[in-house]
């Protein structure tokens, strides 16, 4: 089982290009398979919109939160990295354009050399979908319209497509990405309809563990994946993320031990790391985990 990392670049001592290269760096020489960011284009200082992965419904975040752009940061992280792969943690495909996704994911695949997956999600902050002038109750549907509207214009000659929300003819998108096909789409959301997503249009499902009962959370995909006829233990990449902040370290063992049962291909942590101690705190993460740093 691959074992990668989560970091925001949120934290206003963190809003650093040098800190985001040297974390990359730090992570890579440290043995973790694939660093994972965040990407919201914008946030509000006030949510209506309820937050799913908290307990309350509260976003857990303060006013003050900003994000780089996932992409550019992964574009900047390749140039210092070899090995290291990146993944976001998830883009909100519905609220982008379409074929600008396309083209800029196409450049970043060459930059990375084939180092990226494409996490993406539907999102849940009908404020963020409202800025940017994309319908919240119609993101469904243009979430699988952009799936199918992207590969075909990374995969095929003077491609056509016609949607409701995407539609071209003759369209010529050169160079072809890097990685043939384009990079895997990781769907990513706990909800039965990204679950469904995940298995009829995804490469992989990225769920995010939150402390219930994993084992029936994955029985449930199972049966999903089973009903659309989906095997999800060849060609499909299933990882599972999970937090581990103001824990016990020791508890973290525990933790992989009941994603890799499950048959996770790839685990991703968010766990307490300080830019002060970034170096210390990644290496004994990997101890703590047995991920051992490449010859």
């Amino acid at each position: 089982m691959k074992i990668g990392l989560t970091a925001r670049f949120g934290d206003k001592d963190a809003i650093d290009v040098g800190y985001v290269r040297a974390f990359a760096q730090t992570v890579e020489a440290a043995g973790f398979d694939s660093l994972w960011v965040p990407e919201h284009i914008v946030f509000f200082s006030k949510y209506t919109s309820r937050y799913p992965y908290h307990p309350d419904g509260v976003p857990p975040f303060g006013t003050d939160i900003g994000l780089f752009d996932s992409l550019l940061v992964f574009a900047a992280m390749s140039q210092v990295t070899t090995r290291l792969r990146f993944a976001t943690s998830v883009m909100v495909l519905p609220e982008r354009p379409a074929l600008l996704t396309a083209k800029e994911i196409m450049t970043l695949d060459h930059l990375t050399e084939g180092r990226y997956m494409l996490g993406v999600g539907s999102g849940w902050s009908s404020e963020e979908y409202e800025a940017l002038g994309v319908s919240f109750a119609r993101r469904g549907k243009r979430f699988d319209e952009y799936i199918r509207a992207i590969r075909t214009a990374w995969r095929e000659d003077n491609a056509s497509f016609h949607g409701e929300f995407v539609n071209y003819d003759n369209l010529v998108l050169l160079p072809r990405p890097y990685t043939p096909g384009g990079p895997p789409f990781l769907i990513g959301g706990d909800s039965e309809p990204a679950m469904k997503r995940a298995v009829t249009l995804g490469d992989g499902w990225y769920s995010w563990w939150r402390g219930y009962d994993l084992e029936p959370h994955m029985d449930a995909f199972r049966a999903v994946a089973e009903a659309a006829g989906r095997d999800i233990d060849k060609d499909f990449h299933l990882v599972i993320g999970t937090p581990h902040r103001g824990e016990a370290p020791d508890a973290l063992a525990g933790k992989a031990d009941a994603i890799r049962a499950q048959g996770a291909k790839e685990m991703v942590l968010a766990l307490d790391i300080g830019r002060a101690t970034l170096e210390a705190d990644v290496r004994r993460w990997a101890d703590i985990l047995g991920v051992k740093a490449p010859a």
